[in-house]
């Protein structure tokens, strides 16, 4: 795997990428996270522990994998990858266990991607108002605060209906009703020719894997999409 041969295989991957769309690029670094291990819990912090500045490509989550592949789009070689991780990890940049995004939505905050949910028309998305965080009288993340927020997402039964105007390197968050939450997964959307795949940090198959994108989607409740 690529990431194990050091920074110099990071910072030739970088450079040969520069001309692809953000898409493609998105496509071209997450290809190469294929087959490493899932990873849970793999970062260091919380409200009782000091944060400290995670860089684990031996294993990863479904989010971490995310937020890898996005800082490393975002970066032209290793050294300006870290600062960007600290941005697309951290609100403003700074290495806190409260300042983490831990919500998908808090992406909504990156100022180098766009929440496009929305903008499959209201036939064919739902708004909802949720308290992050809030699980009964108790939190799912003990230290961190409840935040109220607007979700978009779009219903299952329509996702067949809005596929086509899906495009390779989107993100994906798969929309959950429980309490407090926004999302249990995210991956990466991946064109394959007349094929639609999502690349993810699968907790079952134990890697990042390809898998058919509307046969992980049976069962689940909807999907938001955020686009570089």
């Amino acid at each position: 795997m690529l990431f194990k041969q050091g920074k110099i295989k990071i910072d030739s991957l970088l450079s040969n990428i520069q001309r692809f769309s953000p898409g493609i690029q998105i496509a071209e670094i997450s290809k190469n996270f294929l087959g490493i291990p899932y990873k849970k819990n793999s970062l260091i912090g919380n409200a009782l522990e000091r944060e400290k500045l995670v860089i684990d490509f031996e294993g990863v989550d479904c989010m971490t994998f995310l937020e890898y592949v996005e800082a490393l789009r975002l970066s032209r070689d290793f050294h300006s990858f870290i600062e960007n991780l600290k941005y697309v990890r951290y609100f403003d940049g700074i290495i806190d266990f409260k300042k983490r995004r831990h919500f998908f939505t808090d992406w909504n905050e990156l100022k180098t991607l766009n929440d496009i949910t929305v903008t499959f028309g209201d036939s064919f998305t739902k708004t909802v108002v949720k308290e992050l965080n809030k699980n009964g009288q108790h939190f799912w993340i003990e230290g961190l605060q409840v935040k109220k927020r607007i979700i978009h997402y779009i219903p299952s039964d329509y996702i067949r209906k809005i596929s086509s105007e899906l495009k390779t390197g989107d993100y994906c968050g798969f929309y959950t009703s429980k309490e407090g939450l926004d999302v249990m997964h995210v991956g990466i959307i991946i064109i394959d020719k007349y094929d639609i795949k999502l690349r993810h940090a699968s907790s079952i198959k134990g890697m990042i894997t390809d898998e058919d994108f509307f046969e992980y989607t049976k069962n689940k409740e909807g999907i938001m999409i955020f686009r570089a």
